[in-house]
């Protein structure tokens, strides 16, 4: 099993927003500190050959199983929360 929450995908084999061809988008270079900024979060600026369209994309996807991944996550917060409140109730009182 992947335990992989988000995946990297290659944007420039997607489909254009504006005018759904196939491996026409093309990384845009930032323009301003907007831009720049979120680059640094993962949603840069692209571009399309065909239309010229311009405009961001998240460079990430959410795994196949990502619902049993929160789970499995959240079980495994849990029982460490639960094993750290009781080594520590023992070792204070």
């Amino acid at each position: 099993m992947n335990l992989k929450l988000l995946i990297k995908k290659n944007v420039q084999l997607s489909r254009c927003p504006n005018c759904n061809t196939i491996a026409a988008l093309r990384r845009s270079r930032s323009r301003n500190v907007w831009e720049r900024l979120m680059k640094k979060a993962k949603i840069s600026p692209y571009f399309c050959q065909s239309c010229g369209w311009r405009g961001r994309l998240f460079t990430y996807k959410l795994s196949r199983n990502y619902i049993k991944l929160i789970i499995l996550y959240i079980f495994l917060m849990t029982v460490t929360a639960y094993i750290v409140q009781k080594f520590l109730k023992s070792y204070f009182d």
